[in-house]
């Protein structure tokens, strides 16, 4: 494990070519200095973040070789829960502790030993055992593990770049969308409040990810995770569309997957942006209010493109389709309506986007705005929620992630 001093930002030129040596030199010692030497002084070393001491690796064993299966545990949940919180096994909130009976059940009959994906940004083993585990502290039922193993699954495809979206200081986290038949069996909300709390199969199914990308992935805040202000969003972010009450085909069906099959899209995504508009009058003065929504400055896709999700409510979507929008419709309106108007973009940020899309710029040096998003179909349209003119925008980590979709089988 090589350190490398966080973080770069503000860095002059010199600072930052006397990180790289100190890193290069601490490369060549790995790979070329005694082996002994260095398991010691590895196994010693330390990271101070948030005021603590932790080890790069804490709260995993690295998949070491000569780690036991099992551990002894005190008897009691608060003892427990107390032994993990030190070690770095939690997200600060009590969990279920996840008894060699209990990851049996939640396995129901699979391979503990078989491999599922690699978790960045520590290359973590993801062992149907290990997720199992987590799934049991998160609270999960059996129904709900393959909704957790297909997700899992999905976020460490490559185009997903989990690396990034775990280890940046963008206060992102992976958002799961779940579709198909297995939402009516496990019983998902997909209308009020769909994207809070309050139904269990969300908030477990969605939680269970944050301990896999805790303990599998590394993900510790100040060590691994350097998000600067992070985001309730990384406690749990799952949840379905509202099918029944959408004009429109689901997100799954179109992308054209098999209906009578259950899916799981994710995004990395921010937490939610409300889109409060209770007065327009037809389908293009809503989606004007949700065109200055996404159209924001401070976005990571205002400067690096990428695919922000659009959730519409239900009364905001009935008035739109109403008005003759197809969700392609919605999706060309928006790309032309959001539009950051020049007096709220700084002189810095202008020369970046000249140089990076400069077909964003209107006018010479973007004196009539710049546009949020140029290509339509890089914006992902969704129904969810109950009734009231309410919608939201999710901004995600930019052009360098993906939405991927696994099957749950």
């Amino acid at each position: 494990m090589v350190v490398v001093p966080h973080p770069l930002a503000k860095r002059s030129s010199d600072e930052c070519a006397e990180f790289a040596a100190g890193a290069l030199a601490e490369v060549a010692d790995a790979l070329s200095g005694d082996a002994e030497a260095l398991e010691v002084r590895y196994r010693e070393k330390t990271i101070v973040a948030g005021g603590k001491r932790y080890h790069p690796l804490a709260g995993s064993d690295f998949n070491a070789p000569d780690a036991p299966d099992r551990i002894r545990a005190p008897n009691s949940t608060e003892a427990i829960n107390r032994v993990f919180l030190s070690r770095g096994w939690t997200d600060g909130l009590p969990v279920l502790p996840p008894t060699p009976e209990r990851c049996e059940e939640m396995l129901a009959g699979r391979d503990p030993d078989e491999v599922a994906a690699i978790v960045e940004p520590r290359l973590g083993r993801a062992t149907l055992g290990k997720i199992a585990a987590n799934a049991v502290m998160a609270g999960c039922e059996p129904s709900h593990f393959p909704v957790v193993l297909a997700a899992v699954r999905a976020m460490c495809a490559p185009e997903f770049n989990l690396k990034a979206i775990q280890s940046t200081t963008h206060p992102c986290t992976v958002a799961c969308l779940v579709g198909g038949p297995i939402v009516r069996e496990i019983d998902m909300n997909g209308a009020y409040n769909a994207l809070g709390q309050g139904n269990r199969a969300n908030a477990a199914i969605g939680r269970a990810l944050r301990l896999i990308l805790v303990n599998i992935g590394g993900a510790s805040p100040g060590v691994l995770d350097r998000s600067t202000m992070g985001s309730p969003a990384k406690y749990a972010f799952c949840f379905a569309e509202n099918t029944e009450a959408s004009p429109w085909p689901s997100h799954h069906e179109e992308l054209g997957l098999d209906p009578a099959a259950s899916h799981v899209t994710v995004f990395g995504v921010e937490g939610p942006h409300n889109v409060n508009d209770h007065y327009g009058r037809d389908a293009e003065e809503i989606l004007l209010t949700v065109a200055g929504t996404l159209a924001s400055p401070g976005a990571n896709n205002f400067y690096l493109e990428g695919q922000p999700v659009v959730v519409l409510g239900p009364e905001h979507a009935e008035v739109i389709a109403a008005g003759g929008f197809t969700k392609a419709k919605v999706r060309e309106f928006l790309s032309e309506r959001a539009i950051v108007p020049r007096a709220v973009v700084s002189e810095a940020m202008i020369d970046v986007l000249a140089e990076r899309l400069p077909h964003h710029l209107l006018g010479e040096r973007g004196r009539d705005g710049v546009r949020f998003i140029t290509e339509p179909n890089d914006l992902i349209v969704l129904v969810a929620g109950g009734a009231g003119r309410h919608s939201a925008i999710l901004p995600t980590f930019g052009h360098s992630t993906r939405a991927v979709t696994r099957r749950v089988t």
